[in-house]
């Protein structure tokens, strides 16, 4: 990971009627969503994330693409905004994401993984 990318921009995930705090890197595409501020994109739960469909492609570079996640990534998957809970064990055959920020506290990770089986998630600026 590049220097660039380990700076990192306070973001609030608001997921259903819930607040997270979570950081984002400073890769490409995680700029692209943070100018496109409110963000929002409708989840779905999945065994190890909730993921959903981006409502317009987000800029990447290639080079950014790798395997696997750590619980608590938030990345993306193609055309998929995903948060990423658990399963990191099992991750390594996942490829082509992009990570574009992480939950801040790991421990809410349970409390998101509960949150029902589909939320609106809108990504905003941390006050």
């Amino acid at each position: 990971m590049s220097q660039d990318q380990q700076k990192a921009t306070e973001v609030i995930l608001k997921l259903g009627e819930k607040k997270f705090k979570a950081k984002f890197n400073n890769s490409t595409t995680a700029k692209d969503v943070l100018s496109k501020l409110p963000y929002t994109v409708n989840l779905d739960q999945y065994e190890f994330d909730y993921c959903g469909i981006i409502p317009a492609p987000l800029a990447f570079d290639e080079a950014d693409k790798h395997n696997g996640w750590t619980n608590g990534d938030i990345c993306l998957a193609d055309n998929y905004f995903t948060i990423l809970y658990a399963g990191e064990e099992q991750s390594a055959s996942h490829t082509g994401l992009i990570k574009i920020g992480e939950v801040e506290d790991k421990n809410q990770l349970s409390e998101i993984r509960n949150l029902g089986s589909n939320i609106r998630l809108t990504v905003s600026e941390s006050v």
